[in-house]
């Protein structure tokens, strides 16, 4: 009889690596503020920064270069209309959790009187109006992890005659038929003569460049992941869709194309999706390096 050999393989299974993801945020952030979130063993991780269920920013790890070290950072955006308080920053789908303190800033508020074709511009149910705010939407929350151009300061982008109008300021309008409707100032408003350059702040890739019916003709330049900056009203356009541009390098001419009272440069930055203060990024830069150096070093 042949007999039946039975051959017992044994398989050593080896545990999966381990790799302990934490995070770092600072104590505290102003309204209007940007968030360096920083992340140990968390490439390409989703961050998110809000509180009782509600997210307000979210964003993906990407790695930077700080002086002679490699970090992987988030960068999220605060709303300048968040109530001040404790909120919460997390990683890894719940993960890991921070704290972090919004405290409070002073905005300015005003009134702007608007004819009836602005206001007739202002209050139309247009769906190409709100079409045209979904597509810019989602270019202003795309996280392109690779996108790494600019880390330094912001340079202003024109010379202006005078700062019209702040980052955050309360706005009432006031429409020609008597009815009145409340609006917060995404960016800065520098007043400059028609025709003035409008040069990039710093490098970055152009994603848009065409006419949209409330900001004229307009601008938007990626810096970061998650990071862009935008310039409305323009008279004329210089820069191409797609094309890598350098600070200096031009962008456009002052105008007063779309909704406007006047010639003028608006200007505004987004970090997640979120409208931030510019004027932080123009004297700290855009990423806090001196923050993620010090946890570096901590680690």
């Amino acid at each position: 009889m042949m007999k039946k050999i039975i051959l017992l393989i044994s398989v050593i299974i080896l545990p999966a690596a381990v790799f302990s993801l934490d995070i770092s945020v600072p104590e505290s952030v102003e309204q209007g503020g940007v968030i360096t979130v920083v992340l140990k063993d968390g490439d390409g991780v989703k961050a998110e920064f809000g509180r009782g269920g509600t997210v307000y920013s979210e964003s993906e790890s990407f790695k930077t270069k700080v002086d002679d070290h490699t970090a992987s950072i988030a960068l999220l955006g605060v709303p300048s209309t968040l109530s001040p308080g404790i909120y919460y920053v997390s990683a890894g789908d719940g993960e890991v959790r921070k704290s972090i303190r919004v405290e409070s800033k002073d905005f300015f508020k005003e009134d702007i009187e608007l004819n009836k074709s602005m206001s007739n511009l202002r209050q139309s149910d247009d769906e190409e109006k709100a079409e045209q705010w979904r597509s810019l939407l989602i270019i202003l929350k795309t996280v392109e992890t690779e996108d790494v151009f600019e880390t330094g300061l912001l340079e202003k982008p024109v010379e202006e005659l005078w700062t019209s109008s702040h980052f955050g300021d309360i706005r009432r309008y006031l429409y020609s038929d008597g009815t009145t409707a409340g609006s917060v100032h995404a960016g800065i408003d520098y007043s400059a003569e028609p025709g003035t350059p409008v040069y990039a702040p710093g490098d970055g890739k152009v994603v848009f460049a065409a006419e949209r019916i409330l900001t004229g003709f307009t601008v938007v330049i990626e810096h970061l992941p998650g990071v862009y900056s935008l310039y409305y009203h323009l008279s004329k356009i210089d820069a191409e869709e797609g094309a890598l541009i350098h600070e200096g390098d031009s962008v456009g001419k002052v105008g007063a194309t779309g909704l406007v009272t006047g010639a003028h440069l608006h200007w505004e930055v987004r970090v997640a999706g979120v409208a931030v203060d510019p004027v932080p990024l123009m004297t700290g830069g855009l990423i806090d390096k001196a923050y993620i150096l010090g946890i570096i070093e901590k680690q």
